[in-house]
């Protein structure tokens, strides 16, 4: 008898299903979530994670990482080769300290798989037959600078961007009986998708407004919506067409301003203008197409009234290192460097050590409002990408943004317009006045400005002073620097 059970076992055993690695994955992001699809108390939607110990976030990162990266292994050819190439195997990256192993993944690696291996590149892990069965929507970069990295998302990215997007959302004081108006075209941007997505869980009514501006101020007397999701840009593009149309936008329903797309919060005057132009708090998120669509960095309450502002990031869903910009090596803690995010909350696309590339630096005590993700301090506003040199000196656009949209004069909108000057770079800035001004004040304006930049830039730029309405408006990312230096 005891023979005949000896026998058997290995029958038995052999019935047992083993896990494809994408079905390992799967399960470890469902357990996380599924718990937290609702908020679990009045001030925090999910006080197990969002108040956890350090000790207990680089648990959850790790138990994620060693599900995740087996399956990025087996899915997606593009990081396949890199650990090839690396002399790595899974069985290497299990925890958090073994990450600086693997080289940091670029855009331009990105758009070289995509060039080879059209439409789709082979970095994310979504095959045809998966995305057959479970496809949810693309989402795809601009394409402006090189070749567009598209991205096949699924209908669990889905469920994930809802609920990890309400926990920022909620962060932020938004809660249900809200009314969003969200000013988009609804083109595939993952800022809006995720807001919708999370505004439909919270049981926020949602006011799409992808219609012209004029057809928006109708709507927010219409429909009286408490929120208004927009760039930073158009946020303050909208308030100056409501004055323009002699509604006051400080008199409006709207009581909160969320902002993506942009730098905001981490630009005090852009801030600034926007809270005083509409009389609300305004909030800001950031993420990228690749690596942080959903459950985004956000600014909280408190957050916003800290001197330097700061930005929370979503520690159990992403691991978040800072580089050296030389070097790619992590700077030590406390230091300011490059953001580089490794994403633990998707099916589409956990990427591993992408360089979103944002200058920041990281505190990790706990903040005022109770949670203890690390946040950013003096959040996100300069991007590596958006760098630039003239005649040797590094600049960020940001900071002229800050230094024009501190002048009372002036308006909102500027260029930065760099042209070749014989073997020198020609650097104008290019602004518009709120009003029509007399000569005299013009030269005073501009004499103002030119002062500041010296002052803060270190660079001598030419000011050309437009009269009001001079500049293109958008409704998503402004084109701020004009550079014809190369095309000469």
């Amino acid at each position: 008898m005891a023979q005949t059970k000896r026998r058997e076992l290995p029958t038995k055993l052999r019935r047992v299903k083993r896990l494809t690695a994408r079905e390992r994955w799967l399960a470890v992001l469902d357990r996380f979530s599924k718990s937290i699809e609702t908020p679990k108390s009045e001030r925090i939607w999910a006080p197990a994670l969002e108040t956890a110990s350090r000790s207990r976030i680089l648990a959850i990162q790790q138990e994620k990482l060693r599900a995740m990266v087996p399956y990025l292994y087996e899915e997606s050819p593009f990081y396949r080769e890199r650990f090839r190439a690396s002399k790595l195997t899974p069985a290497d990256i299990r925890s958090v300290a073994d990450l600086p192993k693997f080289p940091v993944m670029t855009k331009d690696a990105m758009a070289a798989d995509v060039a080879e291996n059209r439409p789709w590149g082979t970095y994310t892990p979504v095959s045809d037959k998966v995305w057959r069965e479970r496809g949810w929507m693309v989402f795809s970069t601009s394409g402006t600078t090189a070749i567009p990295r598209s991205f096949r998302y699924t209908q669990t990215d889905a469920r994930l961007w809802a609920i990890t997007s309400a926990r920022a959302l909620y962060a932020m004081g938004v809660r249900a009986g809200d009314t969003a108006l969200t000013c988009t075209n609804y083109n595939p941007h993952v800022f809006f998708w995720s807001l919708h997505y999370a505004f439909n869980l919270m049981k926020v009514a949602v006011v799409p407004g992808g219609v012209p501006t004029e057809r928006r101020l109708a709507m927010i007397d219409l429909y009286r919506p408490t929120i208004l999701a927009a760039t930073p840009s158009y946020a303050l593009h909208l308030a100056g067409a409501m004055r323009r149309a002699g509604i006051d936008p400080r008199a409006s329903s709207i009581r909160m301003i969320i902002c993506g797309g942009e730098a905001a919060s981490g630009i005090p005057s852009t801030r600034r203008r926007i809270e005083d132009a509409w009389d609300s708090e305004m909030h800001d998120v950031y993420g990228c197409t690749e690596a942080v669509p959903g459950g985004w960095a956000y600014t909280c309450h408190e957050g916003l009234a800290s001197s330097p502002v700061s930005t929370h990031v979503q520690e159990d869903l992403q691991i978040w290192e800072l580089v050296d910009p030389e070097t790619m090596e992590p700077v030590a803690p406390g230091e300011r460097g490059l953001t580089v995010v490794t994403n633990l909350n998707s099916e589409g696309s956990p990427q591993l050590r992408f360089l979103v590339g944002d200058f920041t630096s990281f505190d990790t005590s706990r903040c005022v409002c109770g949670r203890t993700f690390a946040r950013a301090v003096g959040g996100f506003s300069g991007r590596a990408d958006d760098m630039l040199n003239i005649r040797g000196l590094k600049l960020f656009p940001s900071v002229i943004e800050e230094i024009v949209r501190g002048i009372e004069s002036l308006d909102d909108e500027f260029q930065i317009v760099l042209e070749t000057d014989g073997v020198l770079d020609a650097f104008t800035i290019v602004a518009e006045t709120r009003v029509h001004l007399d000569d005299g004040a013009r030269t005073e304006v501009s004499r103002r400005l030119e002062a500041e930049v010296i002052r803060k830039c270190e660079l001598r730029p030419q000011i050309r002073i437009e009269p009001p309405g001079t500049l293109p408006r958008t409704e998503f990312k402004a084109r701020r620097v004009i550079d014809r230096r190369h095309t000469l």
